[in-house]
């Protein structure tokens, strides 16, 4: 017997689409996109502004600090990630068309929105337009404030199906796995979000989107778009030796090895 994950046979006219997101399924893309995710113009001009900060090696909340200015949009590390992949998927940006008035503009942010993430990618033409600039980065710079209230709200991912593995152990072998399979997607052109945590401290609670890969001898580079700055990319390092992952000090974490996980690959992830 095939040792191979056997997804069973789709019933009449229910998509295998939907048979792979609920059983979890992995698919590696078998057809290179044509315009692979790029940071500098996919990603949101503005940032997570997270309520925690490493000031003299602990954790304080942020305000206490180097600000006293209130911190509003907090806790929008997932949807931020989900919201990019979303954009780069079903999103078209027309440079030359006139831009959207705000109700018009917070309607079609929830149209890309509420389909799921996990979906493949819309064709061109069926993709929802947003006219007036080039790209998500340039839109959201215009309109950051349309687009933090109609991504999604924070406290839903808290309630997401694929949160309660996290107290369960990841292997080694798992972690090499996922190594592997941000490879193969990459190769075609196609962005992994990840949830980067260590249970049970929680020490890094926190989801990213890596979107390249330079190999070295001993080690593979992630880039990183981290929705917790606006401008720097981030790296997450895989060492094939130890299987480890090693996410380099940030003012949210101190620096160190972080179990990561997929995340909105189904219903159920």
């Amino acid at each position: 017997m095939s040792s191979r994950t056997q997804v069973p046979a789709a019933p009449d006219g229910l998509s295998p689409l939907l048979l792979q997101a609920f059983f979890r399924i992995h698919h590696t893309p078998t057809q290179p996109v044509d315009h692979p995710f790029c940071r500098e113009t996919d990603r949101f001009a503005f940032a997570n502004e997270t309520l925690w900060n490493f000031v003299r090696e602990k954790a304080i909340p942020s305000g206490q600090s180097e600000s006293t200015e209130r911190r509003r949009y907090t806790r929008y590390c997932f949807v931020m990630v989900r919201a990019v992949l979303q954009f780069w998927k079903f999103a078209r940006f027309d440079p030359n068309g006139s831009p959207l008035a705000e109700t018009e503009l917070a309607r079609n942010i929830r149209r890309v929105c509420r389909r799921p993430v996990w979906m493949p990618s819309l064709p061109r033409e069926q993709r929802i337009v947003f006219p007036g600039y080039p790209n998500l980065y340039e839109i959201s710079y215009a309109a950051p404030g349309v687009f933090q209230r109609h991504i999604g709200n924070w406290w839903t991912i808290y309630f997401r199906p694929g949160n309660f593995p996290v107290c369960l152990p990841v292997s080694n072998q798992a972690k090499a796995r996922l190594n592997d399979q941000m490879l193969r997607d990459l190769k075609a052109g196609y962005p992994t979000l990840l949830w980067l945590y260590n249970f049970p401290s929680l020490s890094i609670n926190h989801a990213v989107l890596v979107y390249e890969a330079k190999h070295e001898p001993d080690r593979i580079r992630y880039k990183l778009y981290d929705p917790n700055y606006a401008e720097l990319a981030r790296e997450l390092q895989y060492e094939p030796t130890t299987q480890t992952y090693i996410f380099g000090p940030t003012f949210y974490f101190k620096g160190g090895t972080v179990t990561p996980r997929a995340i909105y690959r189904g219903f159920f992830e």
